[in-house]
C-alpha cells in the first residue's frame, strides 16, 4: 500500500505508521497503542488491513487483556 493514493482526498500518499486509535465497541472505548496503519500524509485518514481491524475487535472485547486504565474528561457540548 505504500505509496497508494488516499481514496478519500484523491491527493495524498499512504505511508505506514504506528498510530494510537480509539475503538469503540458498544458503550465501551479502548485506547490501544502501536496500532501498525496506513496514513495519508496529506489528510491523515487511517486504513487498516483485515487482520488489524479483526485484532481490535477481538482486544476492546477482551476487557482482562487491559494493560491499564485511565481517566478521561467528559463534556456535553451547548451552543453559547
Amino acid at each position: 500500500m505504500e505509496e497508494d493514493r488516499c481514496d478519500l482526498c484523491q491527493a495524498g500518499r499512504l505511508r505506514s505508521r504506528q498510530v494510537r486509535e480509539y475503538y469503540r465497541f458498544g458503550k465501551r472505548m479502548v485506547v490501544m497503542e502501536g496500532v501498525p496503519a496506513w496514513v495519508c500524509d496529506r489528510c491523515g485518514e487511517r486504513y487498516y488491513t483485515a487482520v488489524v481491524a479483526k485484532r481490535m475487535r477481538q482486544l476492546s472485547k477482551s476487557a482482562s487483556r487491559t494493560k491499564r486504565s485511565i481517566s478521561v474528561l467528559l463534556a456535553r457540548f451547548v451552543a453559547a
